[in-house]
């Protein structure tokens, strides 16, 4: 029996759990751009959410199906986001996580989890690939489908947004996507893994970029964002002073590539990538 067929059983590709249902309101909506310090008139409002709020109705089951797959502290190494539909007030929205892929890297074994949100009569509303690294060692296993090809808009042009991050910037978060990871919040958890300050969450790191996407190439139109993903390459840390420079490029066909750095020049976002409708 060879190493892939004999962790079958440790990782079972296809395993999926259920959501319960999420509504939407404009409270919500609203309370999450808040949280970022968006200046967007409409998401403030509660039109429409920022983009990465997609990310809230998938956690539960997202993170069960996570729990299956490994007991172990695991980090948020890479997302893609595909937008089917905006997200709006008043809706009912179900997901359905999946293992959907296990590789094994020099850093350790990525587990790739594909989640599916739809409105409670079946409309689809996104899919997302999240990619969650258990570091240790050095492994070639192989389970399993990969994420979708990500695109890599070239080089040129280039423009950047700056973002200064508040104390308070992680508890903020954590209050409007009901994510409350200690060592997000809480130095001393940080430091129990290792960390020398909370860790920003990276879905709030990417919500940052994603403000820069929006506002600069969709004229403020989130519904015109039809995908957004990124690698997370370096930690986020909450530490005073701390702001994310966000240097972004429009390519051909819609295309725009994006990275992210700290106040110490640490590339915290590469190979960021969106794609936006005409």
């Amino acid at each position: 029996m060879n190493a892939n067929a004999a962790m079958a059983d440790v990782f079972p590709i296809g395993f999926s759990r259920d959501s319960e249902e999420f509504r939407t309101n404009t409270h919500r909506i609203a309370q999450f751009a808040r949280s970022l310090d968006d200046r967007n008139p409409r998401h403030l409002a509660g039109e429409f959410a920022p983009p990465v709020f997609s990310h809230i109705p998938v956690m539960q089951s997202m993170v069960e199906v996570l729990g299956m797959a490994t007991p172990d502290f695991v980090l948020h190494g890479e997302h893609d986001f595909l937008f089917h539909a905006p997200i709006v007030p008043g809706q009912r929205l179900f997901t359905v996580s999946t293992l959907y892929g296990v590789r094994g890297s020099r850093a350790g074994t990525a587990i790739i989890i594909r989640s599916d949100t739809a409105t409670h009569d079946g409309k689809p509303v996104c899919t997302q690939y999240s990619t969650c690294l258990r570091r240790g060692e050095p492994s070639t296993l192989a389970l399993g489908e990969r994420p979708p090809q990500r695109p890599a808009p070239a080089k040129q042009d280039t423009a950047t947004s700056s973002y200064a991050l508040t104390p308070d910037q992680t508890r903020r978060y954590a209050d409007a996507a009901r994510d409350y990871s200690p060592y997000t919040i809480d130095p001393v958890a940080a430091a129990r893994e290792g960390f020398p300050a909370p860790i920003v969450h990276g879905m709030c790191t990417l919500a940052f970029a994603a403000r820069a996407i929006v506002d600069l190439h969709c004229d403020g139109l989130t519904p015109r964002l039809r995908r957004l993903g990124c690698r997370f390459a370096h930690p986020l840390f909450l530490t005073n002073g701390q702001t994310l420079a966000v240097e972004h490029w429009a390519g051909a066909n819609g295309l725009v590539g994006f990275e992210a750095t700290d106040v110490a020049g640490n590339v915290v976002i590469r190979n960021g990538y969106a794609e936006v409708s005409a």
